[in-house]
């Protein structure tokens, strides 16, 4: 405990040098002092929780791989928000349209289809996530239940795997973007599904 304290208590500077030497402490730490800033600004552009929690994550899992080029004389606070702000357009850019076009025409015709109908497309990519998650590695399957399903930090990952924070941002992204590239070759069912049901609908 007193060690934990101590790390808190330290400057932004102190904190960079001591993540260039690897320590795990100043990590978690400095992803507890800025993690809720930085989910902020993805969100202004984004607007979707789950993809700003992504970008920060892919952010500090940048950050672990490149501490050792880290400059401790620089703003940590200015270069952390640059490179969420290079994320987060890097995500716009790469946004899958057909899967956007398709919730967004769900949004508009909800009122002219009915539960049965949205009953089975929930059902169908219900049962795709469950198989997606269920091929995973089973470090990666763990650490994604336990952190999507069952709502844990890395942090308390972290814990109670009795693995590193990196570690655990490192398999949890994996895991999402194994998921998400296995999900967009089937964007095209989604549409169609979509596109039936408006046709029907008009």
């Amino acid at each position: 405990m007193h060690k934990i304290n101590e790390i808190s208590k330290k400057q932004d500077k102190e904190l960079v040098e001591l993540l260039i030497g690897s320590s795990q402490e100043a990590f978690g730490e400095l992803y507890a002092r800025f993690k809720e800033r930085l989910l902020y600004l993805c969100k202004r552009y984004l607007k979707n929780e789950a993809d700003s929690e992504d970008v920060v994550h892919d952010v500090f899992l940048q950050l672990w791989e490149t501490r050792h080029s880290l400059n401790s004389e620089m703003s940590f606070a200015a270069y952390v928000q640059k490179i969420t702000k290079n994320y987060t357009i890097d995500k716009l850019r790469h946004v899958d349209v057909h899967s956007r076009f398709a919730k967004n025409t769900l949004m508009n015709v909800a009122d002219s289809t009915n539960e049965t109908e949205n009953t089975i497309i929930d059902n169908d990519y219900a049962e795709l996530l469950k198989e997606l998650i269920e091929n995973l590695p089973p470090r990666q399957k763990e650490i994604y239940r336990l952190s999507r399903i069952e709502g844990l930090s890395y942090k308390e990952i972290s814990k109670l795997l009795q693995i590193s924070i990196p570690a655990v941002q490192k398999h949890a992204s994996i895991a999402l973007n194994k998921i998400k590239e296995h999900l967009q070759q089937h964007a095209d069912i989604y549409f169609q599904i979509v596109i039936t049901f408006f046709c029907f609908t008009v």
